[in-house]
């Protein structure tokens, strides 16, 4: 992107290299926080690295629960088996993709490796919502959505979610408003 500006030396008071009466400067593509930008796709950060790790604990407990429960109580069984069964979730949001295209106006989303990739257009876009879980007046976490009306039914995409803080929640919508050109209007 381009933007052209014009500058008297004598008003370059910040000490910026002067560009000329009719200078052109090159402005970087900007830095987001939730997503990565390729041309004019935007797609969403993973972090991978901290999953693996979740996962990694999740099956560390669920073999130590195996083998501190006596054999002869089953519980110590059960138990291993849903820290297995959260570690492979942890695993399975890994492979989650958004992508938002701002030339072809539309939003593509898979949710993990088991689900199919659908695809949504700006037009069908009525708004953000954020589900907040509370316990005991403490957010416990926070669901960044989008929703979209296609023939008639409401559908919930979700974008981020956020542990203990609905900040960094609202931070991504803000961030996605921004890049869908939504915060222009």
């Amino acid at each position: 992107m381009l933007r052209q500006e014009t500058q008297n030396e004598e008003n370059n008071c910040l000490g910026l290299p002067f560009l000329g009466q009719q200078g052109l400067k090159i402005i970087g593509m900007s830095n987001y926080k939730y997503f990565i930008q390729e041309g004019n796709r935007f797609h969403l950060k993973i972090s991978r690295p901290i999953a693996i790790v979740r996962a990694i604990a999740c099956l560390a407990i669920g073999i130590a629960v195996y083998f501190i429960v006596p054999p002869e109580k089953k519980i110590g069984l059960w138990g291993a088996l849903i820290f297995v069964f959260f570690a492979l979730v942890n695993l399975l949001k890994t492979t989650k993709r958004l992508v938002i295209d701002t030339t072809a106006r539309t939003i593509t989303h898979k949710n993990n490796l088991l689900n199919a990739e659908a695809v949504y257009r700006y037009d069908d876009f009525e708004q953000f919502y954020v589900l907040t879980g509370k316990y005991l007046f403490l957010t416990m976490d926070s669901t960044a959505f989008f929703i979209f009306n296609q023939e008639g039914r409401e559908k919930r995409v979700p974008i981020v979610v956020g542990l203990f803080s609905t900040r960094p929640v609202q931070d991504a919508i803000n961030e996605t408003s921004s890049i869908m050109g939504f915060d222009a209007r």
